[in-house]
């Protein structure tokens, strides 16, 4: 089953600005698993205004809604990684006239250590297997440890040099199901765990068709597309530049979540920051 077509927006160039304005200037910071909320407001052109998230990414777990009468966007959910955003949104006014204002949120960490990922991706069998299991808040270093059921076989970890991610990485070799119960100790000795359900199945019977539009900067030479389970690490997944404005993925594992984004090359090997990403979720 192939999953309808996607259409990534890339945009390189500065876009241009018409009677309608974003009057928004700041955003407020946020707290890890807190509840959040803000509004990017605009005024002046013709409504209804139209929305988007030209570059960078909102804070994980929060989403933006366009209110009823189109003159705000309203950013609401729970932070699910402690990290710096610099989301870039547009509006676009009936007229066609368009308006950026670039951001910063920070969300701030808890005061103990937690877990901040929820799910882990599903994998296939033969097709390498990436993730990663971050904690956030408490103090450093961090240990990690696997307190009950297995990891996929064919899957190892290892903690990143920081201490404050648990990598898994390997090829699956069984098809099954996993359930690995994953804990974290902060240096103050306050443990945290996190049980996941991760499914190894033997042969992929999706794949995802990307797109996006090209880049109107003359020198671009090719294109890279990242992929992340949760829109916080992303992995390339082409192995050469794409020359073209599409990309077939066709190692998504059934009941996934991911996350495309890409970004373009020129040719002195200059990349650009990724376009805003877009999620889908695999059957």
């Amino acid at each position: 089953m192939r999953i309808p077509l996607l259409c990534l927006v890339l945009t390189l160039a500065s876009g241009c600005y018409a009677s309608v304005a974003i009057t928004t200037t700041s955003l407020p910071n946020g707290t890890f698993n807190k509840s959040y909320s803000a509004t990017v407001n605009a005024t002046g052109g013709c409504t209804p205004y139209k929305w988007s998230v030209v570059s960078g990414t909102l804070p994980a777990g929060i989403t933006a809604k366009a209110s009823s009468s189109t003159t705000s966007l309203v950013l609401s959910g729970v932070p699910t990684s402690a990290t710096t955003y610099t989301p870039t949104v547009q509006v676009t006014a009936c007229g066609g006239g368009t308006y950026k204002a670039s951001y910063k949120i920070v969300i701030q960490a808890p005061s103990s250590v937690q877990i901040s990922t929820a799910t882990l991706p599903n994998g296939i069998v033969g097709n390498a297997y990436s993730a990663a299991v971050n904690a956030v808040g408490g103090c450093t270093p961090y240990k990690w440890s696997l307190v009950s059921g297995t990891l996929p076989a064919g899957i190892t970890m290892k903690v990143s040099s920081t201490t404050t991610s648990l990598a898994l990485s390997g090829t699956p070799s069984s098809a099954s199901t996993y359930a690995p119960t994953v804990q974290v100790t902060g240096c103050g000795g306050v443990t945290y765990k996190h049980s996941y359900s991760i499914a190894i199945q033997g042969t992929t019977n999706h794949v995802v068709d990307v797109s996006w539009k090209a880049s109107t900067t003359s020198d671009v030479t090719g294109y890279n597309l990242y992929r992340s389970p949760d829109g916080v690490n992303w992995k390339k997944a082409n192995v050469s530049l794409i020359a073209s404005t599409m990309y077939n993925d066709a190692t998504v594992a059934n009941g996934s979540t991911y996350y495309y984004a890409a970004t373009a090359v020129d040719i002195y090997g200059h990349e650009s920051s990724k376009s805003a990403s877009i999620k889908v979720s695999v059957p």
